[in-house]
């Protein structure tokens, strides 16, 4: 799928880039600066050449790849459920052995293409067990540490550390973006049935559920709330207005897909209703103890009266009239006009479309 293709491409140039970036700096502090202290022989020769920067970058263009297909195979819904620490510490070993294996196939093509095997030996030889020592705990934190910068990915959301880094936020800045409210309907009875540690393990299950939705149609997690979240996207015209839509009925075919699954475990098949709407939004950094990007203006105020809406309605979904017209020429969907409806706290009539759909996304 195209979406994990961009997955796979984006962890393989960040680790790629970071891995590089380690190994020159490494390459920077114990060789270059100190040179004039190495003793003549093929290991300084082969340090003084350009053939340590073509092995560089082998290394970390192979090792880059690697890595991503590693997360693939390894995200699976039981492993994300574990502590970070133990994620980390998985991945880390995984990421080291497959760094091994990339080693042993650069040193093969070198010996094969490049240099003899006696001058590879010789090079060996050269090494001290205490630069050897010094190399393997350096690259086992470097590793761990490209790892655990995936993971709190995952924690701040794609892009926010840079965005917070730069302080591109610092100063409020405007943009159009769509948003997507849902929750869980019937939550309150549900929770009564469940009791509270029961019920948060079903909200867990269901936001895990959702991140395949969330990767496959590029949004963004703005926040959760309770049993509800809050999904977001750079508005694109009818691009991001589609993604919108479709993600929310990716999402409940997902859940109605694991029927058994939840029925045998909690007892229950969860039900999302969403409210959409797209507009201005002032976006800005917040925080000084825990910083936060976060979003201000009127487009969330009426998708969440939209969601309030659907709630009394018993629809699936309710979108703006702006949506609703993007979304309109997908033939999957069964869209009515609702006219202008009045919603809680807004002044003036929203126009709002309602949208069922009994198809797979």
């Amino acid at each position: 799928m195209k979406w994990k293709t961009r997955l796979v491409l984006h962890e393989s140039v960040f680790t790629a880039l970071v891995f590089t970036s380690a190994a020159y700096s490494y390459y920077f502090f114990s060789f270059w600066g100190m040179q004039d202290q190495y003793n003549a022989g093929p290991l300084r020769n082969y340090l003084t050449s350009n053939l340590v920067h073509v092995e560089l970058l082998m290394v970390g263009i192979l090792f880059g790849l690697l890595i991503a297909i590693i997360n693939r195979i390894t995200d699976t819904p039981r492993l994300r459920k574990r502590p970070v620490i133990m994620i980390v510490m998985y991945r880390t070993l995984l990421y080291l052995f497959s760094l091994g294996i990339i080693t042993i196939m650069v040193l093969l093509v070198f010996i094969l293409f490049i240099y003899p095997w006696e001058m590879m030996r010789d090079m060996f030889s050269a090494l001290t067990p205490r630069y050897a020592l010094s190399f393997a705990v350096w690259l086992i934190l470097v590793v761990a540490g490209i790892n655990l910068s995936l993971e709190i990915q995952r924690v701040v959301g794609p892009g926010n550390i840079w965005r917070l880094l730069i302080g591109k936020y610092r100063q409020a800045n405007e943009e159009n973006r769509v948003f997507l409210f849902m929750d869980l309907k019937g939550s309150t009875t549900i929770a009564e049935e469940l009791g509270h540690k029961k019920y948060s393990e079903l909200i867990q299950e269901c936001y895990h559920d959702l991140t395949q939705v969330v990767l496959r149609f590029e949004s963004e997690i703005y926040q959760y709330v309770g049993d509800e979240v809050v999904m977001s996207w750079s508005f694109e015209k009818n691009i991001s207005a589609y993604k919108s839509v479709l993600s929310f009925f990716a999402y409940r075919n997902i859940l109605n897909q694991k029927e058994e699954e939840y029925k045998a475990r909690f007892g229950i098949v969860p039900e999302f209703r969403g409210g959409i709407d797209v507009g201005a939004v002032s976006i800005i950094e917040v925080g000084d103890v825990k910083r936060e990007i976060v979003y201000h203006g009127n487009v969330l105020n009426t998708a969440a009266r939209l969601l309030e809406l659907c709630k009394s309605r018993e629809e699936q979904l309710i979108v703006s009239k702006t949506i609703g017209e993007y979304a309109i020429q997908h033939k999957s969907l069964e869209i009515n006009w609702l006219d202008e409806v009045s919603l809680r706290g807004k002044k003036t009539n929203v126009g709002a479309y309602s949208i069922q759909s009994d198809n797979d996304a």
